[in-house]
């Protein structure tokens, strides 16, 4: 029997599958110690690490859409090096708060690849920034929505030089990959040398090594990692009461001094400081808030009535409230 991906080819075509991938259990996905994939259209968790799973309904249809997605990408890079015969290209190590990288696997193996990262090179008819590209190349790839956070380095591979970002996930469902992907899956960074085998992407895994994308190993962090887990509770627990994620934080002086350097490395600090005003107080607990009136205590937990179970994994640690 042939199986056929659920989404046709950009001539209209559709595509045969000649050895379909497999999805992992469910279960894979709440376990930041193991592979989770996914393929089109199979059953996704309501939502991980905090933020749901869902088909992104608001995407670009022309150029300018995808630049302006890309404005928020606020950082420096390099100038991409020129290379004769190469064409530039753009892709995206796409980075969960549990440590996991999502990763492709291009459908029939195309280009050799059995499983790599989102990257393509920019349509000249829509003329795309390097950015605005690596951000339409994950969506289209793995059907994510992300926000670009850094660079992360560049590749001369076998027909471009490619420049990878660092991303992480804000919306979106890898269950709605497009048809150049046959798979997608979610892969602990300490067996994405296992995974990931074509010789074009060993750079690429040695970068993320090299960056040590979110977490440090250091033992001192054990308190800094409990600072988070009241932060991410207190973050939930105001979602579950308001119906909308707060805007600041204000977390005890102490507490968040275990943060930076311990918890989270200077990329992961950063990442956190995007999305949220962090205030020191003096008090010894964690607050969100949003708008006038607004307001969750850490220790309100027990307020929630009937609000659904929020499950953070944070390094190897579960944290359930």
């Amino acid at each position: 029997m042939t199986h056929y991906h659920p989404r046709k080819n950009d001539k209209g075509q559709p595509v045969a599958l000649h050895s379909p991938s497999h999805p992992t259990g469910m279960e894979t996905w709440s376990r930041p110690d193991q592979i989770a994939t996914v393929t089109p259209d199979a059953p996704m968790p309501a939502d991980l690490n905090g933020l749901p799973i869902a088909s992104w309904s608001g995407v670009p249809t022309d150029s300018g859409g995808w630049e302006r997605l890309a404005l928020s990408a606020k950082f420096d890079e390099p100038p991409l090096k020129s290379v004769v015969g190469k064409a530039p290209a753009s892709g995206a190590v796409v980075v969960e708060p549990d440590g996991r990288v999502w990763v492709v696997s291009p459908s029939n193996g195309f280009g050799g690849y059995t499983n790599t990262f989102p990257k393509g090179k920019p349509d000249p008819k829509e003329g795309l920034s390097l950015k605005a590209n690596a951000v339409k190349e994950v969506f289209e790839e793995a059907g994510l929505q992300v926000e670009l956070t850094g660079f992360l380095c560049d590749s001369e591979r076998s027909t471009s030089v490619t420049r990878y970002f660092l991303a992480q996930r804000i919306y979106g469902s890898p269950a709605t990959m497009g048809w150049e992907s046959q798979a997608v899956s979610l892969v602990p960074t300490a067996q994405l040398h296992q995974f990931i085998s074509h010789a074009n992407d060993e750079s690429i895994v040695q970068a993320i090594r090299a960056r040590k994308v979110l977490v440090t190993s250091d033992i001192a962090g054990v308190n800094g990692l409990g600072s988070v887990k009241r932060i991410l509770a207190a973050i939930a627990g105001f979602k579950r009461m308001f119906g909308h994620w707060p805007t600041r934080i204000l977390v005890d002086r102490d507490m968040l001094k275990g943060i930076p350097g311990y918890a989270l490395t200077d990329l992961g600090w950063e990442m956190l400081n995007r999305k949220l005003d962090l205030v020191a107080i003096d008090e010894g607990t964690v607050f969100a808030e949003g708008a006038p009136g607004e307001r969750f205590e850490y220790a309100d937990q027990s307020t929630l009535k009937d609000g659904p179970s929020v499950t953070f994994w944070i390094w190897g640690v579960t944290f359930t409230h």
